[in-house]
């Protein structure tokens, strides 16, 4: 409708140009005889629909699908150039979701494989005490291992909140989900955020990691465990 309401103005004002051009053969009156012949037409009135009522979702989604190539195909040599960058990303959008759900699916069945659990027990939530995992991540430091006692230090401060009732565990959990429900923890969040700040680069990043890294850890897991401030 919009398409024709322009189509009228700009007739009208090509009749008055005309007009102006011809020396006023025309008088106003005929001019606006024309344009009311014009606003009359049934061409005018009898304009096809820009949606259609009855037709379903795919219909016309099909329809607008037809529509977007057909202007496309107004673009001349520069057709293929604009298909293409339409398709390219589209293909990046698709992997990049696809490269999420995969990370967050790596991180579950890690989460799920070091995970034990009791008969009867509740799925997805943790069977070891605190420091039972405190004490496994020394015999592992003392081996060498800093990046498996580190991770076990975080896994004991998970224990350790949700023991105190500040967060709810769950293996395939992400750090941001564990995050939102410590938000009005004004001091158990920031010791939180600190162990993370070790734990994610040393088994995520594969950030170097020593002797240093692990007490550290130690020292952030145990405090969330207990609740006690140093």
């Amino acid at each position: 409708m919009t398409t024709a309401v322009l189509s009228v103005a700009a007739g009208a004002l090509l009749l008055l140009a005309q007009a102006g051009g011809q020396e006023g053969t025309r008088s106003g009156k005929e001019l606006r005889k024309t344009l009311s012949d014009i606003l009359a037409s049934g061409e005018y009135e009898t304009a096809t629909p820009l949606t259609h009522p009855g037709a379903s979702i795919w219909e016309r989604i099909g329809r607008w699908i037809r529509g977007l190539f057909g202007s496309v195909g107004h673009l001349g040599s520069a057709a293929p150039v604009v298909v293409w960058g339409i398709l390219i990303s589209c293909g990046l959008v698709l992997l990049a979701i696809f490269i999420h759900g995969g990370v967050v699916l790596a991180r579950a069945l890690r989460a799920s494989r070091s995970a034990a659990f009791e008969p009867g027990a509740v799925i997805g939530r943790p069977r070891e005490e605190g420091n039972v995992l405190l004490e496994r991540a020394r015999l592992e430091a003392e081996r060498g291992g800093f990046r498996e006692a580190i991770r076990l230090c975080h896994r004991a401060a998970l224990v350790g909140l949700d023991r105190r009732g500040l967060v709810r565990f769950q293996e395939s959990q992400t750090s941001g989900e564990v995050r939102s429900q410590l938000h009005a923890q004004v001091s158990d969040r920031p010791l939180f955020d600190a162990l993370l700040g070790i734990y994610e680069p040393a088994c995520f990043g594969k950030a170097s990691v020593h002797q240093a890294e692990y007490a550290e850890s130690r020292d952030l897991a145990l405090r969330l465990l207990t609740g006690i401030p140093r």
